[in-house]
């Protein structure tokens, strides 16, 4: 990699999730990201340790919600003070994003953001980061903002996709990975798109990482949302001790959009690298349950668990015994004060729980 390119890396982690299908293990005040889930480090904290050797600590922002400062403390203690950027509320990731590009620009709108969620699953880290390398000199050459496309390996209704041109499907693209121009995003899916989706060979999962400059991730946010882009635009000049008063007053009347929708949907600066690292969103628990190391019948468990004559069930105890006789492809998951119970294939649902609890007002259990 280029030595201009490399000095100009910067990575952004996105951490002010709520992680609602992680539901009742994550809540609001403790959500996925800080969650010990196949490790013991948290998802954070793994997110940060597959990137320091492309981006030192000092080179490293995360921007999450004010709720968890205490938790960011405890468990990024390195973390520069003015690297961690606490939002009054959530507002998607078009917010986020735009916030932590004016901050960074200050300093050079030329430097490359590494902008990716706190919260996913690579099995090969170094490929990751070579995959990330090649991004970068794709954003910097091409003044592109850059997206990681996953190879889809079953037709799934729980991603959106990314669209490339069918005749860019070419063994001898130029590239390794290849590099593609991105014709479309599209939304999730039902079952029968996303096998059709499969079956065509030039749709990829979005994994909503992306690449760019500074400069061009705001050129788009001015260009496709004014709105958003003219109220944060004052961080360039604002004394950074008063950041948190300036997002307090700022934030509220921000619109709550995503960075797709906002932007990626529209721009013609978009391409895409196909990124085939081992990466898994760990968007629910039947995703953690594919992850997860099975006994001889295909059980997952954590905790005091007993299973008699069960297969394919994902049981986690709190502490108390669970005991289990005949079950078959059963979640159970466990906590202090609520249990989950599921048939396993359903647990994108598991929001419709937490909608339901915070309808009744039971803020207690969110």
């Amino acid at each position: 990699m280029d030595r201009t390119i490399k000095q100009n890396l910067k990575s952004v982690i996105m951490a002010g999730g709520s992680g609602t299908r992680f539901w009742p293990k994550s809540r609001r005040l403790f959500p996925k990201q800080f969650l010990k889930i196949l490790s013991d480090k948290s998802m954070l904290q793994m997110t940060i340790e597959r990137l320091l050797p492309l981006t030192p600590m000092d080179d490293i922002y995360i921007v999450g919600n004010k709720n968890h400062k205490a938790l960011f403390n405890q468990q990024v203690p390195r973390c520069h003070d003015h690297h961690l950027i606490l939002e009054p509320m959530g507002k998607n990731t078009a917010a986020c994003i735009a916030t932590i590009a004016f901050i960074i620009a200050r300093e050079n709108p030329e430097n490359i953001l590494f902008i990716l969620p706190a919260d996913h699953w690579i099995t090969n880290p170094a490929k990751f980061r070579d995959t990330l390398g090649l991004a970068a000199i794709t954003a910097f050459h091409d003044d592109a903002i850059v997206t990681l496309g996953i190879p889809p390996t079953f037709p799934s209704t729980g991603y959106g996709y990314i669209k490339v041109p069918a005749d860019q499907m070419n063994p001898d693209n130029g590239s390794d990975p290849p590099v593609h121009r991105v014709e479309a995003f599209v939304e999730k899916p039902d079952l029968e798109r996303a096998r059709s989706y499969l079956a065509s060979g030039n749709f990829f999962w979005n994994s909503g990482i992306f690449v760019a400059k500074a400069s061009v991730i705001l050129d788009e946010i001015e260009r496709f949302l004014p709105d958003l882009y003219a109220p944060l635009k004052n961080l360039r000049t604002i004394d950074l001790e008063d950041l948190a008063g300036f997002l307090e007053t700022t934030y509220p009347s921000l619109p709550s959009i995503s960075i797709d929708y906002g932007v990626m949907e529209k721009t013609d600066r978009a391409m895409m690298i196909e990124a085939d690292f081992g990466w898994s969103d760990v968007g629910s628990w039947d995703a953690l349950y594919d992850l997860s190391p099975k006994d001889q019948e295909d059980n997952v468990t954590e905790g005091l668990v007993l299973l008699e004559n069960c297969r394919g069930c994902m049981i986690s105890s709190h502490g108390r015994l669970i005991a289990g006789v005949g079950l078959e492809n059963i979640v159970v998951i466990d906590s202090a004060d609520a249990t989950l119970i599921l048939p396993r294939g359903r647990s994108q649902e598991v929001r419709q729980i937490v909608a339901r609890l915070e309808e009744k007002g039971m803020e207690d259990l969110l």
